[in-house]
This record gives structure tokens, C-alpha cells and sequence, in this order.
């Protein structure tokens, strides 16, 4: 399956991340046949750390989102006290503690909605997939992780990965948004979890996304033709 010159999309609406589904899809077809090695290697600019057999086969921008939550709960409280005298004191003295009350209320909910866990960004740059594993590279560090640091991955939508895994600082609980999510989920669940329903179910390739590649392979002159969208589909048992 020799990679052909790609013209100018034939459809006006093809994009990088369908350019990057249908390399998805080339490599996803060479790895179900035994294969991979025949693809070439991606460009990247880092050591790579799991042996020499190991080879990139894709990168884009990423962006990782971590299920924390951005407070503790804690928050700074105001005990300060006001003593006036003379006319006016009273009312001086209860406006202060009024406002104190109503200052140390507003910290207190703020303080409690910071300490609510939900979806926060934590990273960004460029996500590098390979034959063994992946790695996410940002302007001051590279962080690689290989296929067995993963204990669970399952597409969260078009273009991004839910992932539990082990890290050196603990259990992480992310979201990995990339156009490459989908062939992260297929290397990843093909070498360790071949049972995946998304898997086995062959839904890690949007149906939409099928059919749009079909079409631009019926209009292409060159590469995709007909012929390259079927031979493709029918290895990765994804035809339409």
C-alpha cells in the first residue's frame, strides 16, 4: 500500500483533521495486516526512548484536560473588628461587621465552587503517537508514556480519548483532545485491550467520516481513488 502523491481534495471541504483520519486509516489497515513497518517513519524532533524497532507514525497539536478540581476549599477568613467612638459609632461598628459577614460569605461559595472538580486544561502542544506508545511534547518538557501506562482508553467523541492511566506522580484521570485521538485509541486498544467494544465494534472511525472519504475518493484523480478507499476499509473491516 505505497503512499501516492495526494493532489488538491476534490471536495473543498476536506480538512486536516480528515486528512489525518485518513492516514488513521492507512495505518490502522497496514497494522491489522501485519504490516506497519512498511509505513514511513514521521519526523519528530526528540529521542525516542522505547528501542530501536520503535517508530513515530504521527503528530499534531493536542490539548489535555485533567479532572481536578483548581481550589481546596479553603479561603481567607476576616476576623478583623472595628472600635469607633463617639457619634456614629454604633452605626460604624455594625456596617463593619456587616460587610466583614457578607466579605467572609462570598469567599466561603467561591472557596467551595473552586474546590468542585470538573474538566480543566492542563497542557498543550504537540502529541506524538508511535508504534509503542505516545508522547507529549510542550515548549519546556517531553513526556512519553508507553502502551502498558495506560489502564484505560475509550473515545470521548470525535478527535478526543478519555484515559486512566499510571504516571510517576499518581493515578491521572484525562481527556486528550487531537486529531490523532483515534489512532492513539486503535494502537493502543489493538495491542492491549482487543476485546474493546469500539474495537471490536469498529465505531473508533466516525461513520460520517466514512462516507465523506468515500465520496472524495469517488471524485479524486489521483490518491485516494475507489479502489485505495475499498482495499482500506476492507482491512480494517470498516467498509460502507
Amino acid at each position: 500500500m505505497a503512499r501516492k502523491s495526494i493532489p488538491e481534495p476534490a471536495a473543498a471541504d476536506w480538512t486536516v483533521r480528515d486528512e489525518a483520519l485518513w492516514a488513521t486509516a492507512e495505518i490502522a489497515a497496514l497494522s491489522s495486516s501485519g504490516r506497519l513497518h512498511e509505513r514511513w517513519p514521521a519526523s519528530v524532533p526528540f529521542a525516542l526512548r522505547w528501542g530501536d524497532n520503535e517508530k513515530p507514525l504521527a503528530h499534531g497539536p493536542f490539548q489535555l484536560l485533567s479532572f481536578t478540581a483548581p481550589g481546596d476549599g479553603s479561603y481567607s477568613y476576616n476576623d478583623s473588628s472595628l472600635i469607633a467612638f463617639g457619634r456614629g459609632a454604633a452605626p460604624l461598628m455594625i456596617g463593619h461587621a456587616v460587610g466583614r459577614a457578607i466579605g467572609n460569605s462570598a469567599r466561603r461559595r467561591q472557596a467551595e465552587a473552586l474546590a468542585q472538580p470538573r474538566w480543566m486544561q492542563i497542557d498543550a502542544g504537540t502529541l506524538t503517537v508511535s508504534t509503542h506508545g505516545f508522547y507529549m511534547h510542550n515548549p519546556t518538557a517531553i513526556f512519553s508514556w508507553d502502551w502498558r501506562g495506560i489502564d484505560s482508553l475509550s473515545l470521548a467523541g470525535p478527535g478526543a480519548v478519555h484515559l486512566l492511566g499510571r504516571s510517576e506522580g499518581g493515578p491521572v484521570n484525562w481527556i486528550l483532545h487531537s486529531d490523532w485521538a483515534e489512532l492513539l485509541f486503535f494502537l493502543w486498544a489493538s495491542t492491549l485491550a482487543p476485546s474493546h467494544p469500539q474495537l471490536v465494534g469498529r465505531t473508533w472511525l466516525p461513520g460520517d467520516w466514512l462516507t465523506k472519504a468515500f465520496i472524495r475518493a469517488q471524485e479524486s484523480p489521483g490518491y485516494p481513488g475507489p479502489a485505495d478507499f475499498q482495499q482500506i476499509t476492507r482491512a480494517i473491516g470498516a467498509g460502507i
